[in-house]
């Protein structure tokens, strides 16, 4: 009887286009699908996930899931641009789809273009296309739907890698055609990763690509989103662009915060965590510095150190550095970047700037400039800083290539032309629980030392005299030097315990140490007797 019972106006969800964020107007009409589960394709699909490697290792998981759960594959569009679905309609308006009417109007479009579609009549397209035995019924009109753009992208490794000559199938089973990896987005396990993988295995048996890396995506300090849809808007407070970094920073300080992420997550980019990063690049970039600067008169060909002939320390050095090099390979095989960024950052903080650098400086500035002692340091740092530059060249691409101009007698006028061989120096079983025993004695002795200069004691750690209780009773390593102190007396004991008072004697003008014969040299009244030497 059209009587209204109740009426208002209320308040619901409306689905919007995400792109242009006006209303969806829908439409039901006929579409054409690939039909996912034709001859138990998509347990083939499944089947096939297990010959790809997925970094990191959950990506397996979730492409598995997203193959299980899909419908089948909706391919048509109805769009005014795209590649066209080459199907007619007889009379009866029944569609018209055959191999080799598609294969024929592959080879027009090959020849003339997609235009060739939407330009030539329905007649104009049938006489091109239609088979010479065609025995079905006449096309009535051409379809004027698309192709689902996932279809573009998902056979691009038939339209890139395999139109390449060189590229070609090898009869063992192994496809050379096949990419070395595909990188995107964690959201293209229901894309990119997906469509390409489904394309491929109908049309060659095998997935298109060997490796798949997800990563996460970028956002802000306030975790939100970075799109370039909001970059572009007027009065957008929050713009976040490479370029805007990079002249603030330089390229490489912002390679050097990309690296220093875990992709597999996402990723906030700020102001703040890219300043962090930058002070990192400096104690990098400071470090090679060093260095080289040590150098300067070193030519590996006369004064280089045979490895059984190295100090101690050295030996200790190329030792830390070879496990270093196989650390950050292993991270770098894995496109773990973050922990070789980590790995060495870590390792030029403590190992070189705290311990080596700190340790060697005595002798690379005052022994003599022909010693023994500081070539082998010399040859030494030759390796390191070419070894720093070699796995920092992913990375630091300007800035290990800059370096590696200074360092003397180079093999390759850029590092990015060297091929970088991780080296297996080791140190001798003896030696390894050595060094063990000897920087838990340096950990224990630091403290005391600055307890000595808080008490006024001394000024400098090589003002001290140090009576050392451990239960080394000799080493090879000069301890004073390692402990960066004039005098040290070793007493055997159970329990380690550091004494520090004033060291006796005087206090040379050249390196600081205080010694028993400074003035017993006439030309050099104020030098010891190996200041004296180094200068003579």
């Amino acid at each position: 009887r059209s009587l209204v019972l109740h009426q208002e106006d209320y308040h619901h969800s409306y689905p919007h286009c995400w792109r242009s964020k006006t209303p969806v107007i829908f439409r039901a009409m006929d579409q054409w699908f690939i039909s996912v589960d034709h001859d138990g394709f998509r347990q083939k699909a499944l089947e096939t996930v297990s010959q790809v490697n997925w970094v990191p290792d959950w990506g397996r998981n979730r492409i598995e899931n997203a193959i299980k759960s899909r419908p089948d594959w909706c391919i048509s569009r109805q769009r005014t641009w795209g590649v066209p679905i080459p199907a007619f309609y007889d009379a009866a308006d029944v569609p018209i789809l055959d191999a080799r009417i598609v294969r024929n109007t592959a080879d027009q479009v090959e020849k003339d273009g997609s235009n060739l579609w939407f330009e030539r009549s329905v007649a104009e397209l049938w006489a091109l296309v239609r088979p010479a035995d065609w025995c079905g019924p006449e096309a009535a009109r051409k379809s004027t739907d698309t192709l689902d753009v996932w279809i573009d992208s998902g056979s691009s490794s038939r339209a890139v890698l395999m139109a390449r000559p060189e590229l070609s199938h090898d009869l063992s089973g192994v496809d050379d055609w096949q990419a070395d990896m595909y990188l995107e987005g964690s959201d293209q396990h229901r894309g990119w990763f997906q469509s390409s993988l489904l394309l491929s295995l109908a049309g060659h048996g095998v997935p298109p690509y060997k490796t798949v890396l997800t990563h996460g995506f970028m956002v802000d300090a306030d975790r939100e989103k970075i799109s370039k849809s909001k970059q572009g808007q007027g009065g957008y407070e929050k713009p976040q662009t490479a370029e805007a970094y990079i002249k603030r920073y330089g390229a490489d300080v912002v390679r050097l915060w990309v690296a220093s992420q875990d992709y597999r997550s996402d990723i906030v980019v700020s102001e703040e965590r890219i300043s962090k990063v930058a002070e990192t690049y400096r104690s990098i970039r400071n470090t090679l510095r060093y260095q080289i600067s040590n150098l300067y008169d070193f030519d590996p060909a006369t004064h280089a150190v045979a490895s059984d002939s190295l100090t101690a320390l050295d030996r200790w050095i190329l030792a830390a550095v070879a496990k270093l090099e196989a650390e950050v390979q292993t991270a770098f095989n894995r496109y773990e970047f973050h922990v070789a960024y980590q790995k060495i950052s870590q390792f030029i903080a403590v190992e070189l700037s705290s311990v080596y650098h700190d340790v060697v400086k005595d002798r690379l500035y005052t022994d003599p400039a022909n010693s023994s002692r500081r070539r082998s340091t010399q040859t030494a740092i030759h390796r390191i800083v070419q070894t720093l530059c070699q796995m920092l060249s992913p990375i630091l691409v300007y800035t290990a290539d800059e370096a590696w101009e200074y360092i003397p007698a180079t093999l390759s006028e850029s590092v990015h032309l060297t091929t970088w061989k991780p080296s297996n120096f080791t140190v001798s079983e003896t030696e390894s629980p050595q060094w063990i025993e000897l920087f838990q004695l340096r950990t224990a002795v630091l403290p005391e030392l600055e307890k000595a200069r808080q008490a006024k004691t001394i000024g400098k750690s090589l003002d001290a005299k140090l009576i050392l209780t451990s239960s080394i009773s000799k080493s090879s390593v000069d301890l004073r030097e390692l402990f960066n102190v004039s005098q040290i007396e070793l007493t055997v004991g159970e329990t380690v315990s550091a004494e520090v008072s004033k060291a006796d004697g005087q206090k040379c003008e050249r390196c600081w140490h205080w010694e028993m014969d400074i003035g017993i040299h006439p030309s050099h009244p104020a030098l010891c007797g190996r200041c004296v030497t180094a200068v003579s």
